[in-house]
């Protein structure tokens, strides 16, 4: 995936705000922009109006799922 591209992540997901220090599990599988990987497990993406961290596994390109 490139910066931009709208993803697809699943329900029972942990996302950690990295601003403040919290996670979050998805309660419905929701629509984030992928912003970029920030190592080998971790990815960046803008969900709900927050920059949030998600593994890497659970996040799925939208062109993918097309």
């Amino acid at each position: 995936m490139k910066e931009g591209d709208l993803c697809y992540i699943p329900q029972a997901v942990q996302l950690f705000n990295i601003k403040a220090p919290y996670v979050e599990k998805t309660t419905k599988p929701l629509t984030g922009i992928y912003l970029r990987e920030t190592d080998s497990k971790w990815v960046l993406v803008f969900v709900n109006g927050r920059e949030l961290l998600a593994p890497k596994k659970h996040i799925y390109s939208m062109e993918e799922t097309c």
